[in-house]
């Protein structure tokens, strides 16, 4: 579809969204050096991250600017007579900055595009999505995955085994940035040959073992036992999907109760909230762990 619109005249604004590390500005930025040549690339195309700038300010000054300066002379005809703006993260926005820029979409429509990415389309307001057409970044196949981390291990001289890279994929959940800084954070260990420092690298970046730990302890673990063990996790465990990741662990062993999986899957996604929004793991992943036991067979 965006092949499409390259060879076409009519260009709509777009929309991307999708987990982090799936290729969205990536994206972006290959399609307007499709439709743009280097020498105008800068007059045409406005590239603004709007975490850092996501004030009505911004949209008023950079972006409103942006958009009413007249488009330069190009020397091939057949290049497109409209600016792109490409706003990276704007789900960041305040409320008020996506509703002043709902209005720059409408008053200059006739020469500017815009571009919008972000992770969760739900944070967006609903005018500023209906004026888009939206593009759903899936997280990459596990084959391609593999096969462009083995391409940069091949290229760097660090070679790796299959089951190696199967766990840096797994570690990263999807995310290609997060996969290629890991082995960005290997490089020093694959290149010195340590077997034991490699081994111990790639175990400790996986919570299956202690995943796998946490299942046979927890149903009998007192209140104590499940606060020290939460302190331990917290120190040692990859981040918020360890909540998910361990839910589904048991329920793959059959260890909640029928009538409360429900329960469960809702504080699930509660406690994963919690945390995006800025609230301490620690004291969630307690909550859910003590949760946990009262519905465990």
């Amino acid at each position: 579809m965006l092949k499409g619109a390259l060879q076409g005249k009519d260009l709509p604004h777009l929309l991307f969204y999708g987990p982090p590390g799936t290729g969205k500005t990536s994206t972006a930025l290959a399609f307007c050096r499709q439709l743009f040549p280097s020498s105008i690339f800068r007059d045409r195309v406005l590239d603004l991250n709007a975490s850092d700038e996501r004030g009505i300010s911004v949209v008023r000054q950079k972006i409103q600017a942006f958009s009413k300066t007249t488009l330069g002379s190009s020397n091939k005809e057949d290049v497109l007579r409209l600016k792109i703006i490409i706003l990276d993260e704007v789900d960041a926005m305040t409320r008020e900055a996506q509703a002043a820029m709902r209005r720059v979409i409408e008053d200059f429509s006739k020469t500017t595009r815009f571009i919008l990415i972000c992770n969760y389309v739900s944070r967006l307001i609903p005018p500023v999505v209906s004026r888009c057409a939206k593009f759903r970044f899936k997280s990459l196949p596990a084959e391609v995955q593999v096969q462009r981390l083995r391409t940069i291990c091949d290229a760097e001289g660090t070679p790796m085994s299959e089951d190696e890279l199967k766990q840096v994929m797994e570690y990263s959940e999807g995310d290609l940035r997060r996969a290629v800084c890991t082995l960005q954070s290997l490089a020093p260990i694959l290149k010195n040959g340590d077997e034991s420092a490699r081994n111990c690298y790639l175990r400790g970046s996986s919570d299956a073992l202690l995943i796998s730990d946490l299942c046979k302890t927890l149903p009998s673990a007192d209140v104590p036992q499940i606060i020290s063990m939460t302190k331990s996790i917290t120190k040692s465990c990859t981040g918020v999907a360890f909540i998910r990741c361990c839910f589904h662990q048991m329920l793959d062993d059959n260890l909640i109760n029928d009538e409360n999986i429900s329960v469960m899957g809702k504080l699930v996604a509660v406690c994963e909230k919690r945390i995006l929004d800025g609230c301490d793991l620690e004291n969630n992943l307690l909550d859910f762990l003590l949760t946990l036991r009262e519905t465990i067979h």
